[in-house]
């Protein structure tokens, strides 16, 4: 009987010891996780989608590797709303799943390196916007609101923001009367004044699953060269 329980009272050692290592284990990949930088979050945010297929159309997503030395850190709707009003810095709108960003945000990423910004701040606006459809009667109807940090930025964004329209039954285009922050958008901002904005890629990209061609690459990094730049002049971007 003493024998039986020696042998229960080691087992049950031998159960506490492994579930003592699983909880330091676990620990320890919750604290390397917690620890990442913005940069690597992001790198993996858009590379878990490389070579994965949209299941709405078939195609493609296109790859990105931006390396966990990239420029991008995550910020929120307030922080956004600050630097437009009162900040200096470069703002890019986007989400991993947006073909059109996953085109650009290499390049942009090329444009800071070469002209020396060290920090670009990422707003993921897929959930912060608002959902505008048209009912049977090619009414416009708003079946999502968006954020309030949303409508503040589009407020402050307001005259460089494209029209939104919505495609009737006919394929007509319906006015929503409303303005759209799409994604791909890029923003400069020195001393709350807007020095530069793009939206999309280039003219000449259709879709945004095609890949760039080198003089589209090169046309849409001079873009972005000089948002950075004119965000970048006068002031001390990483010490003075």
């Amino acid at each position: 009987m003493k024998k039986d329980n020696l042998i229960l009272l080691i087992l049950l050692g031998v159960v506490v010891v492994l579930v003592v290592v699983c909880g330091i284990f676990a620990y320890q990949r919750e604290e390397q996780t917690l620890n990442k930088s913005d940069a690597e979050k992001i790198a993996e945010e858009y590379a878990s989608l490389n070579d994965q297929v949209n299941e709405t159309n078939n195609l493609t997503y296109p790859s990105v590797d931006l390396g966990v030395d990239n420029p991008f850190v995550y910020v929120s709707e307030e922080t956004v709303i600050d630097l437009l009003e009162n900040g200096t810095g470069v703002i890019y709108f986007g989400f991993s799943s947006c073909p059109w960003c996953r085109s650009m945000l290499p390049i942009l990423n090329e444009a800071a390196s070469e002209v020396g910004m060290g920090r670009i701040y990422y707003l993921n606006v897929q959930d912060i916007r608002d959902t505008l459809e048209l009912d049977e009667n090619n009414k416009v109807v708003t079946t999502k609101e968006g954020s309030n940090g949303y409508y503040q930025i589009l407020s402050l964004l307001d005259e460089y923001l494209s029209e939104y329209t919505l495609e009737g039954k006919k394929n007509e285009l319906v006015d929503t009367n409303e303005k759209r922050l799409f994604a791909p958008t890029v923003v400069g901002v020195r001393n709350g004044k807007i020095v530069g904005f793009h939206e999309g890629t280039v003219d000449t990209q259709e879709n945004g699953f095609s890949t760039l061609t080198d003089e589209e690459k090169e046309e849409l990094k001079k873009i972005y060269v000089e948002i950075l730049n004119q965000t970048l002049e006068g002031t001390c971007n990483e010490a003075c």
